[in-house]
Parts: structure tokens; C-alpha cells; sequence
């Protein structure tokens, strides 16, 4: 860590302690909360009445009399009432400020790749650039196919975008709620892994879906199946990998030939789970794997390794799938 990163490390940590601090005040709150319901439901009880009834308890559980005393104080509803809406306002205070400390944290991590990560490119991979500006899910090729609902979108600021080898490319980690149409009525599917986008320099308005055959990141959903033609591959080695959709065969055919066919099936071998579709003049593959932990990663100190590692794990796949396409 070098002394420019020094206010954004002590801008992180006083992030993070207001958080433990907020999240310590709500659980204060939701158990003053407890507390006040439980007077309010003694008050409709005497005092008298609830000490009668622990004096003559059984001698096996007398024990229970204590805890029935403690719980006695003599509180009318009235002021039950009145803590109980004091105490809810305070929890929502709580909430609200616990959601601003966590936005805070977000600014601090995109500001600090924003301004440190081109660098780290710049040492390692000259023909890249970085942008972590959060994208709109809508505008994003999974919704616009029907994968996706914009409010089921976890953002990340771990993203890469620039040109290679004369292509548009980028490449983010992501986190879905679920893969899913209206149409769709089993269980929900947590999409994960690496999304990447590759802008060939190809024209077609054709939408062809490949999804490996057992893969967690289920994309052959009752909607895609519902308007799209499930397409059996003449290929051997693509039928028994991959499950395909397609608008036609025809486009399908014009779209994977044998050899991209062959191409795809040379990367499984080093990327098993992953899912492609071709769409607009792009090609966007999703790998599965467990690259990052967003929960965790808010504790990872601010340094140049740290940048490093998650500019090799986004760039390295990246670069292969490029490579497959234009050889």
C-alpha cells in the first residue's frame, strides 16, 4: 500500500466501523423492541395475578417463577405504546443509516479502482482500459432476451472494458437473483461467474443460445423455449456439451459453424461450465466459477496487488475466448 491509498484504506475502515456500529445499534433496538411487546402484553395482566401464578409454580419449575418476576414491572400499555413507536423510529433510523454507511463503502471501493486500477492495466496489459461505472440491468443483454429483470441485478464494481485486438471487449463477475420469464414456474436459479463481451466485428441481429449441458447457470427456461427454436447440432461433440436455441436453424448454421463449434468445444476443456450468446454483433460468454466473494471483499486491503490479482482474473479469460474467436 502506498501513501496515495492511505485515505481511501482509513476512508474504507471508518466505513466499516460505522457499519459494525449501526448494525450493533439495530439488534440494541430490535431487543428494546421485544421487550416493550412483552410489557405490552403483560399490561392486559394484573401484577398480582403473574406473581400468584410464579409463587405457585412446582418445586421442579420454580426456576420459571424468576424469569416471570424479571419480566414483571408494572408498565401500563400506554407507555408500552409510546416505546415501542420510539424504538421503531430509532430502528428505522438505524436501517437508514446502516444502508448510507453501505453505499459510502461502494463509493470508496469505485473511486479507488477508478483511479488506481488504469495504472495497474497500463503496467501489465497496455491494450486495456478500466471504466466501473454501474450499467443500467435493462440495457443488459440478459434482460434484453428475457433472462432477467432489472430489480434482480446485484451490481459489482469489478469490471473491465477496452479494445483488443481492434474488438470492444468487457468483462465483469457477477451475481444474479434468478433466471427466470413469467412462464417460468420452477425454482429460481442464483446465476454467478464471469460475464464477458466480445464486439465482433461481424453484423447479425440473430440470437443463438448455447448452455452447457448440467451447468448451474440454467438459461432453457420456459420463456426461451417458448419463442425460440431448440436446435439439435448436427455436430456430435456440440449436441452432447451443449443445449442450443436459436430464432431459426438457419440462423443457428449461419452463426455456429463447425468450426466456432470446434473452437467452443476446445475452451470447455479449460472452462467447463459456461454458457454463450451470440446476439447483435456480440458474442457474451458466462463462466461459472467462484472467482470472488463480494461479501469479503470490502475487507481486502487497498493495495496494488490486490489489483493485480483481479486484473488477471478478468483479463485472463477475456483474452482467451478473443484469441479463440480471431484465430
Amino acid at each position: 500500500m502506498t501513501r496515495r491509498m492511505v485515505v481511501y484504506e482509513i476512508a474504507k475502515v471508518l466505513l466499516i466501523l460505522a457499519e459494525l456500529a449501526f448494525a450493533a445499534f439495530i439488534g440494541y433496538s430490535v431487543v428494546r423492541l421485544l421487550w416493550f411487546a412483552v410489557q405490552l402484553a403483560l399490561s392486559k395482566l394484573s401484577p398480582e395475578l403473574l406473581n400468584s401464578i410464579a409463587d405457585g409454580l412446582p418445586e421442579r419449575v420454580a426456576f420459571a417463577g424468576k424469569y416471570i418476576r424479571f419480566f414483571v414491572t408494572g408498565m401500563s400499555g400506554e407507555e408500552a405504546i409510546s416505546q415501542l413507536i420510539r424504538h421503531g423510529v430509532v430502528l428505522l433510523i438505524g436501517f437508514g443509516a446502516l444502508m448510507l454507511a453501505r453505499l459510502g463503502l461502494r463509493y470508496v471501493e469505485r473511486s479507488f479502482k477508478q483511479r488506481y486500477m488504469p495504472e495497474v492495466l497500463e503496467q501489465t496489459f497496455s491494450d486495456l482500459s478500466y471504466e466501473a461505472k454501474r450499467r443500467s440491468a435493462a440495457e443488459e443483454t440478459l434482460c434484453d432476451v428475457g433472462l432477467l429483470s432489472s430489480v434482480e441485478r446485484y451490481y459489482t464494481a469489478n469490471r473491465l472494458e477496452g479494445l483488443y485486438r481492434d474488438c470492444w471487449v468487457a468483462s465483469q463477475e457477477i451475481i444474479c437473483g434468478g433466471v427466470y420469464a413469467d412462464d417460468y414456474t420452477s425454482h429460481k436459479v442464483k446465476v454467478r461467474g464471469q460475464w464477458m463481451t466480445i464486439r465482433l466485428n461481424v453484423d447479425f441481429d440473430a440470437t443463438v443460445i448455447l448452455e452447457s449441458r448440467g451447468t448451474k447457470n440454467r438459461f432453457s427456461h420456459r420463456g426461451i423455449a417458448k419463442r425460440m427454436v431448440e436446435i439439435q447440432p448436427d455436430h456430435e461433440g456440440l449436441a452432447q456439451q451443449f443445449v442450443c436455441y436459436a430464432d431459426s436453424p438457419e440462423d443457428f448454421r449461419s452463426l455456429v459453424t463447425v468450426e466456432m463449434a470446434e473452437k467452443l468445444l476446445s475452451m470447455t476443456e479449460r472452462y467447463p461450465d459456461l454458457c454463450v450468446i451470440f446476439r447483435q454483433g456480440c458474442i457474451h460468454v458466462l463462466i461459472r466459477r467462484r472467482s470472488f466473494n463480494r461479501r469479503w471483499e470490502p475487507f481486502c486491503p487497498f493495495c496494488f496487488p490486490q489489483l493485480k490479482r483481479e486484473a488477471h482474473r478478468l483479463y485472463g479469460p477475456l483474452m482467451d475466448f478473443t484469441d479463440m474467436l480471431l484465430e
